[in-house]
């Protein structure tokens, strides 16, 4: 057994069975190799233009759907801006915040029974679905209070519901 040396290793490798093969080919084989790789590489080329088009159409339409979007983004976060700098609407507590949500409830038309209790204030009563939850949202809005259990059974176009309400805690 001899050693291997180091060039007799890398003589062995892929580019130097390649030459030996191109060498041992015939003049007419070297031809139909070079036509083969020039048809290959031809293909290769109309299939990455190919490729390059339709990306380009693609991108093309979605690129205006896009634009439209980072515009309802900027617009959103122009209002979220807007929205933190204003103050925070100030809240009546206790007998204060009774009496102003059942002013409220009495000003839109609404029946309800309103009581405090605990950390909150029940609500009880009928009236119709639609200024029910108006009132209940404009309660969120400009009081701060949510709704901390609702219960709302339907009855036409009115509903009668059992509401907590609690006062919400600032996000920012």
């Amino acid at each position: 057994m001899s050693p291997t040396t180091p060039r007799s290793a890398a003589g062995s490798g892929p580019l130097t069975r390649l030459t030996g093969a191109w060498q041992a080919a015939s003049p007419r084989e070297r031809k139909l190799l070079l036509a083969a790789a020039a048809v290959v590489g031809v293909a290769l080329v109309v299939s990455a233009l190919d490729w390059s088009r339709e990306q380009r159409t693609r991108l093309g339409r979605s690129l205006p759907r896009a634009e439209a979007q980072l515009e309802q983004v900027q617009e959103s976060a122009t209002e979220i801006t807007r929205l933190r700098a204003q103050p925070v609407p100030r809240r009546p507590a206790g007998p204060a915040l009774l009496e102003t949500v059942q002013a409220s409830a009495k000003s839109r038309g609404l029946g309800l029974t309103i009581q405090a209790s605990g950390d909150g204030l029940q609500v009880k009563g009928q009236g119709g679905f639609d200024e029910l939850v108006t009132w209940l949202a404009t309660l969120q809005t400009d009081i701060g209070l949510r709704v901390m259990r609702m219960e709302i059974q339907g009855q036409g176009a009115a509903a009668s519901i059992d509401v907590v309400l609690v006062a919400g805690t600032s996000e920012g």
